[in-house]
């Protein structure tokens, strides 16, 4: 009887070596697989990161456009609010405006009407 219990033995430690043998297999593919999913979430991270400066920059951008969009349309203001108030107080008012000044007005580029 001492000789089966010893085989049964045996044999139970040589299962349970292969099960184990098995199990750190698993493991070590497990392992890889988690590697790649760090660097596949590092690269996603970065990448996440770097559209969120563009978006900064781009933010950033579009309010000094708009600053500069603002300081024009104060100046060009400012200058229409000058001629204007030249113009009600001049008798130029009641003349024809020169072909060169309507060219002007009307952002046409051909040559100038006068030499």
């Amino acid at each position: 009887m001492m000789r089966y219990d010893l085989v049964a033995l045996l044999l139970l430690a040589i299962g349970l070596g292969w099960y184990a043998s098995s199990l750190s297999g698993d493991l070590v593919a497990a392992q890889k697989v988690n590697k790649e999913l760090v660097t596949a979430v590092g690269s996603r991270d970065e990448t996440i990161t770097a559209l969120k400066d563009a978006a900064g920059a781009d933010r950033k951008a579009t309010e000094e456009q708009l600053k500069f969009e603002q300081q024009k349309r104060a100046k060009a203001d400012a200058e229409n609010r000058t001629l204007r108030k030249a113009l009600e107080h001049s008798d130029a008012g009641n003349q024809p405006l020169p072909d060169d000044v309507k060219r002007i007005l009307r952002r046409e580029t051909n040559t100038p009407a006068s030499p």
